[in-house]
């Protein structure tokens, strides 16, 4: 199985939280957040991304617990444009409550000691990474007969 490098992409309404790992170490780190500035800009920011950290794969949250909410369409959308822009397998893949998780987790983090105030920019590339690692997860627990894991 040769290297893939992902990108992972937690889409909100007011910023992006990215993330990247790979398919060899299966660890996922969060990148950036970047401003959602339309589809046009969100994309180009994206371009750049997946250029300088050579991506070749590109994950995108959605939430299944509520399928049919306005924000839904818009990830869906997004992720077609970016396969179209980009030319890059771009997955959909469940993404419910990880921005819940990552603030969770940063809460976690202030109770243990630490000291940078925590920021929504920070949850989403925290969201992105942990969207990325469940991926990974996923990946490592397929059954090769079936393609299918524990989680479907």
């Amino acid at each position: 199985m040769s290297l893939v490098k992902v990108l992972s992409i937690d889409f909100g309404e007011k910023r992006i939280g990215l993330a990247v790992g790979d398919t060899e170490s299966k660890i996922a780190s969060p990148l950036k957040t970047i401003k959602n500035s339309g589809y046009e800009n969100n994309c180009n920011s994206i371009k750049l991304i997946v250029k300088e950290w050579g991506i070749s794969r590109i994950i995108i949250g959605v939430p299944q617990l509520y399928k049919e909410q306005e924000i839904n369409k818009k990830i869906v959308n997004f992720g077609k444009i970016l396969k179209k822009n980009l030319n890059l397998d771009v997955i959909f893949y469940n993404e419910d409550f990880s921005s819940n998780y990552a603030q969770a987790e940063l809460a976690a983090q202030m109770k243990a000691g630490r000291k940078k105030k925590i920021n929504k920019e920070e949850i989403d590339r925290i969201a992105a990474a942990l969207i990325l690692q469940s991926y990974f997860e996923n990946e490592i627990f397929k059954r090769p007969d079936t393609g299918i894991t524990s989680k479907d």
